[in-house]
């Protein structure tokens, strides 16, 4: 874990360029950092992006690990980056010392993964984390299964939340994704992975995506097995 992400963990602060604080309340959590961390060091990615920097946790994470590998590129799409975060979350990887691993695109993502498709560009890991509707989610993950290599992986985060869920369960009722399990090197403690699971099961008792609410960690990851092959017709409910 680099200087950046420990000073903000412990501070529960991050800072702008004029030095003024803010409580950084859209960003991944330590435990959903270091699964990130884990999974990038395991898996080695050479090209990877998220929907959603914020204040930059996640892509620190990221990027952290890459240079840990010594190997990779990363780059994040946000379009609030400079007008609602106060272009912390770039500051904070040019202070970890990362950004030479790192490109912003600051657009909505269904303005650059468009862009990306049309010019060819692959990808072997995604982190979903942008506007968490269903909708948003779905076209997020819809581009990025287009770019993603077969074999690649794709990662969801919050799963606490119906919709993120729902695209979950999409995914893999009806392209040839498979969800795989991910152990953290900083797990939340078990009374909150147990209540965690809980409120998932009461927010939707009868839902097809039992697997997925039993996921210990708010990240899900889901493997790429090959390319969509599916008739015109194909649909399972999700």
């Amino acid at each position: 874990m680099n200087a950046v992400i420990q000073e903000i963990v412990s501070s529960g602060a991050v800072t702008d360029g004029r030095g003024h604080s803010f409580e950084p309340v859209s960003a991944v959590t330590l435990e959903s950092g270091a699964l990130l961390y884990d999974f990038v060091r395991a898996h080695k990615p050479l090209r990877s992006i998220e929907t959603g920097m914020a204040f930059g946790m996640s892509t620190l994470f990221i990027c952290q690990a890459l240079e840990d590998n010594a190997a990779g590129c990363h780059s994040a799409i946000d379009p609030f980056q400079e007008s609602e975060f106060k272009s912390i979350g770039v500051l904070n990887v040019e202070r970890a010392r990362l950004a030479h691993r790192f490109t912003l695109h600051q657009a909505p993502s269904d303005t650059v993964l468009p862009r990306l498709c049309a010019d060819g560009e692959t990808l072997d890991f995604a982190f979903i984390d942008g506007w968490h509707l269903f909708d948003f989610t779905l076209v997020d993950f819809y581009y990025i299964d287009k770019l993603l290599r077969v074999g690649g992986h794709v990662a969801f985060d919050d799963l606490w939340m119906p919709a993120v869920r729902k695209v979950i369960s999409f995914a893999l009722r009806n392209k040839a994704y498979e969800l795989i399990d991910v152990q953290s090197s900083r797990p939340a403690p078990l009374w909150k992975r147990t209540v965690r699971i809980a409120r998932r099961f009461a927010q939707d008792p009868l839902g097809r995506d039992v697997r997925i609410k039993l996921q210990p960690a708010n990240v899900a990851f889901l493997e790429k097995k090959a390319d969509d092959a599916r008739p015109w017709n194909f649909h399972r409910r999700f």
